[in-house]
């Protein structure tokens, strides 16, 4: 069962079916999905700078404050990627794709 797949701004994707969360590209992250609550729910992470992979085994989403207090209190994490910032329609294009992941349960209204 995939956990997690990036999607790129330009158009790429991967996921924990092809590696761990360092074998991911770094560069110009849109949208991470992941599941949550053991697998029942979808989460979206977006709009960051950075994205890091926890130890408790989840993406969260960084501003540099975030990023530098992370490093400053060495608490650990993995899989450092950096966001890209997109045009609207672009960004709303990769978002709509990926909250229509069929690997995923589909969000909860």
């Amino acid at each position: 069962m995939i956990q997690w797949r990036i999607y790129y701004s330009d158009g790429s994707t991967f996921d924990s079916s092809q590696g761990i969360p360092d074998d991911a590209p770094a560069f110009g992250v849109a949208v991470i999905v992941q599941l949550a609550d053991n697998g029942r729910l979808r989460d979206p992470v977006h709009s960051g700078d950075y994205y890091l992979y926890t130890e408790s085994g989840f993406w969260v989403g960084a501003d540099l404050s975030g990023l530098l207090d992370r490093l400053a209190n060495r608490v650990p994490f993995s899989g450092f990627l950096v966001g890209r910032w997109d045009p609207q329609d672009e960004y709303f294009a990769i978002l709509r794709k990926a909250e229509k992941d069929p690997d995923f349960p589909q969000a909860r209204n």
